[in-house]
């Protein structure tokens, strides 16, 4: 029978050496989900409790709720894409190789004042979703690119020769523009006469235009 390398004294140095090494790589964070608690706008930063709940003693353990953590947007070139960040939201959470508070409070980076690494303290929020494969995008569009509400009744189209497409509460707005535009083109004046004001002049079309120009002004914010 071999001899073992278990108790105080007869531990190998391989086994004491993979035993730090999978310490430490447990002690890493990597990114992970969160749900969104509140969303501060002045600061654009978010309370977010992390959806995993690492395991101590055999128990699973709730973890805290991130306070203060940065909300990254798309901006780039001098423009920015921004959307509202609502309680209940998922976010991806991705932390910073080393300390981040110099960065944030002074705007650029400089040596880190501490060791520390892939901390939560320097955790950072993506607003790239973070649902499961259970709940897929509803109503997925896979001709043309869409920015649309969560159920996709809502949207801004555009497709890769250069047509556009937007859906809004009322119809979508090309068409009636474009319904506006061939009225306008096939328009005729009409005179009414004997009236007791005398002649009236009345565009043919009159009710239509009101009609499209109501639906247009009703999806205006």
């Amino acid at each position: 029978m071999s001899i073992g390398y278990r108790g105080k004294t007869t531990n190998a140095d391989r086994e004491v050496t993979a035993a730090q090494a999978q310490e430490q790589s447990e002690a890493d964070w990597g990114e992970l989900t969160g749900t969104v608690e509140s969303f501060d706008p002045e600061t654009q930063t978010i309370s977010v409790k992390p959806d995993y709940l690492p395991i101590h003693d055999g128990q699973e353990v709730e973890m805290p709720v991130l306070q203060e953590v940065p909300v990254r947007f798309q901006r780039m070139g001098g423009f920015v894409v921004t959307t509202p960040v609502k309680k209940g939201d998922r976010v991806a959470l991705r932390p910073q190789m080393r300390s981040s508070e110099e960065f944030h409070t002074e705007g650029s980076y400089n040596a880190p004042k501490d060791k520390r690494s892939k901390s939560l303290s320097d955790m950072e929020a993506f607003l790239d979703g973070g649902e499961p494969l259970t709940n897929p995008i509803k109503n997925f569009n896979t001709d043309n690119m869409e920015i649309r509400s969560e159920d996709g009744r809502f949207a801004i189209e555009m497709s890769e020769d250069g047509k556009y497409r937007m859906r809004g509460a009322e119809g979508n707005w090309f068409d009636l523009l474009a319904q506006l535009a061939e009225l306008l083109a096939s328009d005729k004046l009409n005179v009414k006469i004997g009236s007791s004001k005398g002649m009236i002049h009345e565009l043919e079309h009159r009710d239509q235009y009101a009609d499209i120009a109501g639906k247009l002004r009703g999806m205006a914010l």
